[in-house]
C-alpha cells in the first residue's frame, strides 16, 4: 500500500551549488543512473493515522497514539519510518521498540543539546573535525528514525548544525593537510578519511552521493565512510544503479577504501524472522537471513575495495540482552561484517527514555564476549567529548578496604570504573585511562565526573592525580607523623 511522504525537511538545508559541481562533466554524470523508490515513508503521528487506515502495518493502537500527541512527543523527535521497516515491526518486539517513540520520553528532557559538544570541533558549517577522520554532515534525514539518535539536535535543526558545503569541505581538508605538510600545524594529523553522516547519506540520489566520494577523493583521501543504517530500513536501496555508481566511482579512484558504517542495531534487522517473532535455522542450525539484507551485504563484498562495519548503541528493550548482543557478533562476522563499536546511549536530550546505566551495558557486552572468536570480538565504548573512551574493565569493591578510611577507602570499598582513551584528538593522552568510584546508576561519563581519581583527560599530570591526591591526604598525613 503506498505512502508517499512529500513534506518538505523539518530543517532547511544549504544549497549544494550541483551545477557548479558537475560542470563539464556531462559524460561523467551521464553514466548514472537513479531509480525512484517508494519506500512508504511515513512521518508524524497525523500521516500514522491516515497509513493505517488505508491498510498499512499498525504498530500503535489508536490509545497509544492520542497518548503520544497529549504528551507532544512530535516536539522532541517526530516518528518516522518505512513501510519496509514497519512490516519487520509487527514481527519483532525489538524492532518495534526502536521506532516506536513513547510517551516517557517527554518525561525527561534533560540531556545535551549538542551531545558532547560536537560544535567545538566544527570550524566550517557541516564539518566535525576531531581526528584524522571528518565528518561530514550531508543530508538532515533517514528513511526511519530511532527514538535513541544521538543527531536527532541535527535532524530537527534544534543547533546551529548544518550541512555541508562540498566546496568548502574539499577547501578546508586541502587547506589543513598543507599546513600539516608544512608544519605550520603541528600535533595534529593530516585528514585521511571522511565519514559521510547526517541523516544517512544513502537516501542521497546516486548522483548526490557520487558528487561527495568524488570531490573527497580528488582532495586526496584515502578512505571514504558512509555511515548508514539502510540496509536495515530499506535493503532495497541497494540495487544496480547504485553498484553501477560504486564501480564507477572505484574506476576513477582505484585506491579509495570506501567504508560502509552499517548500523545494525539487532538480529532481527538482518535475520529471517516468522510471523511469530523467531529466528529461522537450516538443517545444521545456522541462521538463515533475510534475503535482502544478504544481497546486499553479498553484493557489497564482493567489490574489494568496500568493507562492511557495524557499529551500534545498547539500548533499552532493544538489544539489552547478552545473548541477542552474542548472536549478533557471530552472525554479522558469517555475514561479512566486522563488529566495530557496541556504544553506550548518548546524553541527548530525553536520554533516560531509553538509556541501559553504563556499568549495566558493559556487564551485558563483556558476557557477550565469552564464546567469542576473536575475529568476532568488538569494543564496548562512550563517544565523549574527549574522544571515544573504552570502558576496559569495572572492578567489584570489598568492603574490608574501607577501612583505609576517607574517599580513597570508600572509593575502593564501592569498586571502580576503569576507562580507557581509545581515540583522542589529543596525541598525548592517547591510551592513557580514566579511573573513578563505581557508579551503577550513572547512564553517562557525567555520572562519574565527581567520582573521579584518576583523569587521563587532563594534560598536566599534576592535574590527573589531583583527585587521587586529595583522597590520599589523610593518609599521607598520618604517614607524616
Amino acid at each position: 500500500m503506498p505512502f508517499d511522504d512529500k513534506s518538505a525537511p523539518i530543517a532547511v538545508s544549504r544549497p549544494k551549488k550541483k551545477a557548479q559541481l558537475r560542470q563539464h562533466k556531462d559524460n561523467l554524470y551521464g553514466q548514472i543512473s537513479e531509480t525512484k523508490f517508494n519506500r512508504y515513508v511515513v512521518h508524524d503521528i497525523a500521516r500514522y493515522r491516515t497509513y493505517v487506515q488505508e491498510g498499512g502495518a499498525a504498530v500503535y493502537s489508536q490509545a497509544e497514539l492520542d497518548e503520544l500527541e497529549a504528551a507532544g512527543v512530535s516536539d522532541r523527535l517526530p516518528p518516522r519510518a518505512t513501510g519496509y521497516y514497519l512490516d519487520l515491526a509487527k514481527r519483532s518486539r525489538a524492532v518495534r521498540n526502536l521506532i516506536k517513540a513513547r510517551p516517557e520520553e517527554m518525561e525527561d528532557l534533560s540531556g545535551e543539546a549538542d551531545p558532547s559538544n560536537q560544535l567545538r570541533y566544527s570550524p566550517i558549517p557541516g564539518l566535525l573535525h576531531k581526528y584524522e577522520l571528518c565528518l561530514i554532515y550531508v543530508v538532515r534525514t533517514c528513511s526511519s528514525w530511532c527514538r535513541y539518535c544521538y543527531r536527532s539536535d541535527f535532524l530537527t535543526g534544534k543547533t546551529e548544525k548544518d550541512t555541508a558545503s562540498i566546496h568548502e569541505i574539499t577547501d578546508y581538508i586541502t587547506s589543513h593537510n598543507a599546513k600539516v605538510a608544512s608544519g605550520e600545524i603541528t600535533g595534529k594529523p593530516k585528514i585521511r578519511e571522511a565519514l559521510l553522516s547526517g541523516g544517512d547519506p544513502m537516501v542521497l540520489s546516486n548522483r548526490n552521493l557520487f558528487d561527495y566520494l568524488n570531490a573527497l577523493a580528488d582532495a586526496g583521501l584515502e578512505v571514504i565512510r558512509i555511515g548508514t543504517k539502510e540496509m536495515a530500513f530499506f535493503p532495497e536501496r541497494f540495487d544496480d544503479n547504485f553498484f553501477e555508481m560504486l564501480d564507477l566511482f572505484h574506476e576513477l579512484h582505484p585506491h579509495v577504501l570506501v567504508a560502509l558504517m552499517v548500523h545494525f542495531t539487532h538480529p532481527d534487522e538482518f535475520l529471517r524472522v516468522t510471523e511469530d517473532g523467531e529466528w529461522v535455522r537450516d538443517e545444521h542450525g545456522r541462521f538463515l537471513r533475510n534475503p535482502l539484507v544478504e544481497r546486499a551485504a553479498q553484493r557489497l563484498r564482493s567489490r574489494p575495495f568496500v568493507t562492511l562495519e557495524n557499529q551500534t548503541p545498547i539500548i533499552d528493550q532493544v538489544n539489552d540482552d547478552a545473548t541477542v548482543l552474542r548472536v549478533m557478533q557471530q552472525e554479522l562476522k558469517r555475514m561479512g561484517v566486522n563488529n566495530h563499536y557496541f556504544f553506550q546511549c548518548r546524553e541527548i536530550e530525553g536520554y533516560r527514555a531509553f538509556a541501559v546505566p553504563v556499568e549495566k551495558a558493559w556487564a551485558l557486552h563483556a558476557e557477550s564476549q565469552h564464546g567469542l572468536s576473536g575475529i568476532e570480538r568488538s569494543r564496548f565504548a562512550l563517544s565523549t567529548e574527549a574522544g571515544k573512551m573504552e570502558l576496559v574493565s569495572v572492578i567489584e569493591g570489598d568492603d574490608r578496604l574501607a577501612k583505609i578510611g576517607g574517599p580513597l577507602g570508600e572509593a575502593l570499598a564501592d569498586g571502580l570504573a576503569i576507562f580507557r582513551l581509545h581515540r583522542t584528538p589529543h596525541e598525548t593522552r592517547q591510551s592513557d585511562l580514566v579511573i573513578a568510584r563505581r557508579n551503577p546508576e550513572a547512564l553517562w561519563i557525567s555520572g562519574y565526573e565527581d567520582r573521579i581519581l584518576y583523569d587521563g583527560r587532563r594534560e598536566e599530570s599534576g592535574d590527573k592525580f589531583g583527585a587521587l591526591l586529595a583522597a590520599l591526604g589523610p593518609a599521607l598525613l598520618d604517614a607524616a607523623e
